[in-house]
């Protein structure tokens, strides 16, 4: 029969000769692991860090990387070949600026009725994305980058990981589904964001960010994580837009 476990710590636990098809592993730390002689057939990783994973050798984020480059050439647009340099930095972050103009250009032109749907259960709508927009540039602004007390901006949408998060209680308090509301609040961040980012130094950029931030660890990291998760989502965005058209024959 089979069996769930959860909330459990297993840490260094060996699995030998055992069957697992058809398990599934959510939520759950796999760093540090290794399979060794395994029947991967059809096997699915979705929404995972894998860093440094290798298959037979290869770095799998590596060819990920370079795949999802080929197909979006944006990603290596606005990828910053030093995060130290104010100079390139401000470079990345003025290209960022076109590609939102460019959003909000196809949010206006987009029809209204697809903005508040989501495609499938798995995926956020259009309006969600943008509303996590504006939570994501308020995070890394005000809590990361001035670590000042700011309130947060009622419109933000956060993610699941941090629904019971207290800190967090006022994100979203006040949401709306009015693309110009939401497109005006957005912009007034991003404004405050480019003030920063126009006089910003490279001892600035190399400031310490750990004990705050989710991972990117210094100011400059910051600055490109908030490119690379703006081309991300506004990506999901057209996707919905473009899957939900397709189902209604558009």
């Amino acid at each position: 029969m089979s069996e769930t476990f959860e909330n459990r710590n297993m840490a260094g636990v060996v699995f030998h000769n055992v069957n697992l098809e058809g398990a599934v592993f959510d939520d759950v730390n796999l760093s540090g692991g290794r399979i060794h002689n395994a029947n991967l057939t059809n096997f699915n990783i979705e929404d995972a860090y894998i860093k440094g994973l290798t298959v037979f050798g290869f770095r799998i984020d590596e060819l990920i990387e370079a795949e999802l480059d080929r197909r979006d050439p944006e990603r290596g647009r606005l990828r910053m070949a030093d995060c130290f340099d104010p100079e390139c930095v401000r470079a990345v972050l003025q290209h960022l600026g076109e590609v939102r103009a460019g959003f909000r250009t196809f949010l206006r032109e987009a029809d209204p009725a697809l903005l508040s749907t989501r495609p499938d259960p798995e995926n956020w709508s259009v309006i969600e994305n943008l509303r996590h927009l504006i939570f994501a540039e308020d995070l890394y602004l005000n809590r990361w980058l001035l670590q000042n007390n700011e309130p947060w901006c009622k419109l933000g949408l956060r993610p699941a990981f941090l629904a019971d998060n207290p800190n967090y209680a006022e994100v979203g308090s006040q949401p709306s589904e009015d693309i110009e509301t939401l497109l005006a609040a957005w912009e007034a961040i991003h404004a405050h964001m480019m003030a920063f980012v126009a006089t910003v130094s490279a001892e600035e950029l190399h400031r310490d960010t750990s004990k705050l931030d989710f991972g990117q660890g210094t100011a400059g990291r910051v600055l490109q994580t908030l490119a690379r998760h703006d081309l991300e989502h506004i990506r999901q965005a057209e996707a919905a837009v473009a899957q939900l058209s397709q189902s209604a024959g558009r």
